[in-house]
This record gives structure tokens, sequence and C-alpha cells, in this order.
């Protein structure tokens, strides 16, 4: 059962996220950073993360344009390759954005499945994408990047790198999930998705 302090934090951590997203697309890229920290603590904080106290059964649309596993080793498989599962908008004057990363006509997965999905390559999973955003460039200031953030940060999408767009993506999705009625505080917890 989520406790007071637990619906404070579930609350100060989507205010959190939806104020960094806003000025992020507002023109402070640095902030999706913080966007990852908050994406950590609600999404990938060990077994009782901040959001499965408030909605035990969490199940979240898959990515967009996953590949079957077969396709998948024989792209994967032959060397260095990239699979972007997002559609991108981009402007007309120099800025993109991500805006189609999950596939919400599919069945929704629960939330373990879900951060294990592969995103970019077959070797980064969506938990390892925020963790190391959040551990590596946010919360520490590592001097050597992880794997992850080597090869994220390589790739630009016009203005932006792959993980920061994508970072933030993930956070805009995870809002609008997480914006239907919150259980009742003496409840056992609902169903977001």
């Amino acid at each position: 059962m989520a406790s007071p302090k637990d619906f404070e934090d579930f609350r100060a951590s989507k205010n959190i996220l939806a104020a960094n997203i806003a000025m992020f697309h507002a023109g402070h890229g640095d902030l999706y950073r913080v966007v990852a920290v908050e994406l950590r603590k609600l999404l990938c904080d060990g077994q009782s993360t901040l959001v499965t106290r408030i909605f035990p059964a969490l199940a979240l649309a898959p990515l967009r344009g996953a590949l079957p596993p077969d396709l998948k080793e024989a792209i994967f498989g032959s060397g260095f390759a990239l699979h972007l599962s997002s559609l991108i908008h981009f402007d007309g004057q120099g800025g993109s954005r991500i805006v189609e990363m999950f596939d919400e006509s599919l069945p929704a997965i629960p939330l373990e499945d879900w951060l294990a999905q592969d995103i970019f390559t077959s070797q980064i999973t969506l938990r390892q994408l925020i963790r190391s955003v959040a551990d590596k460039e946010a919360a520490h200031s590592d001097r050597e990047y992880n794997e992850t953030l080597k090869m994220t940060r390589s790739i630009r999408i016009v203005d932006k790198g792959v993980h920061e767009q994508h970072i933030v993506a993930i956070g805009e999705y995870l809002l609008r999930v997480l914006a239907t009625p919150e259980p009742t505080r003496g409840g056992t917890g609902g169903d977001a998705a």
C-alpha cells in the first residue's frame, strides 16, 4: 500500500517532469538530465519503484516498430546498426522533436518487460538508457561515459543528441499515462494503463 509520502513524492516527480520537459522544449536543452533523474526515480529504482507503489499493475505501450527476433538477429548480428523506433518531427527551422515513440494500439506490457525493450541497438534497453543518463550525466559527473552514452552521444538528430530527445519523449509518454486519476490514498492503487 502506498504511503502519504509516496503520494507526495509521486506528485512532486510528475510536476518536476512536466516543468523540465516544457523548459527543454523552450530551449533549455540540458534539462533532459533532470528528466532522466525523475524517470529513474519513478521507474528504475529497484524492486519497489515509486510508480509501482502508486500503480502496482502498471503496464505501458511497447516501443513502435519493435523488431521481431529473427530480423533483430539479422540486423544487429552483422555488426553495428542503429534502429530508431520513433517518429521524428522536423520543424523546417533546424529543430526536431520525437512525436511518437510508443505504439499505443498494441497491448500494454508490464513495467519490467517495458524497461527491458531494446532501443537504438540490441545492447541498449530503455532501463539502461534512463539509468545511464541519470547516473552518468545528471546525478554524477563521471569522467568516462559508459558504452550506452558513448554510442548515443555520437548520434545527433539535427539539433540534439538522440539520447536527449528520447529521454524527454519517454517522460512525455509517462506523463500522459500517469495523467489518469490517482488511486485513493487509502486504496490499493490502480492501473494507469
